[in-house]
């Protein structure tokens, strides 16, 4: 029997999202992430590691219907916390372990005034190695990051529909900051040529 690897994963994701991400497929697309299991032989070319911020290196454009990439996290870092602007976010634990905080959307009538209101945290969540996670913006907002003081983490996500921009939010005052999303690097060219068709 022939292994699932990330290639097969990718070309699957192709498949169940090519006209985009319908409500009927987001168990599916779980299911395929969840069937995948972490090989580093798969992805470890394609990693970019940095002391500064996590980085974020793009797998495949999935015909404007999604983005799938890959995260590193050096020891220590983490997102600020973010939405996702109609979309879906899941994520898969390729190496080491995530962090995630969860935080209700902040009531934007009663956070105007001059000195804001703290952004509230309603769950935290820890991911392993394989572990898969999903959000929305229905779900709240979250910060995602890697709290070892020894080992770096790797994670795979898949936004659909893709974003070219979203907000981060202030702890203390739950001020929004539109913020572009870039790429540290982009491998989508590659993936879609040869692999994904």
């Amino acid at each position: 029997m022939e292994s699932y690897d990330l290639k097969a994963l990718q070309s699957e994701l192709r498949t169940v999202l090519g006209n985009g991400l319908r409500e009927e497929a987001v168990e599916l697309v779980k299911e395929l992430l969840s069937k995948y299991k972490s090989r580093p032989e798969d992805w470890k070319d394609k990693v970019k590691w940095s002391d500064v911020k996590y980085t974020r290196t793009l797998l495949d454009k999935g015909n404007g219907f999604y983005n799938l990439m890959i995260l590193c996290w050096n020891t220590g870092q983490e997102s600020p916390i973010h939405d996702h602007p109609n979309s879906h976010c899941f994520m898969k634990t390729l190496q080491g372990e995530v962090h995630e905080e969860l935080y209700k959307k902040p009531e934007v009538t009663s956070c105007q005034d001059c000195c804001g209101c703290r952004m509230e945290k309603i769950d935290d969540r820890i991911y392993k190695l394989n572990d898969v996670a999903h959000i929305t913006d229905e779900d709240g907002f979250h910060r995602v990051g890697n709290k070892s003081h020894v080992d770096g983490a790797v994670t795979l996500h898949l936004y659909s529909p893709p974003f070219s921009t979203c907000r981060k939010f202030d702890d203390d005052t739950s001020k929004p900051t539109e913020v572009p999303m870039g790429y540290d690097q982009d491998f989508s060219e590659e993936c879609c040529a040869r692999s994904c068709r």
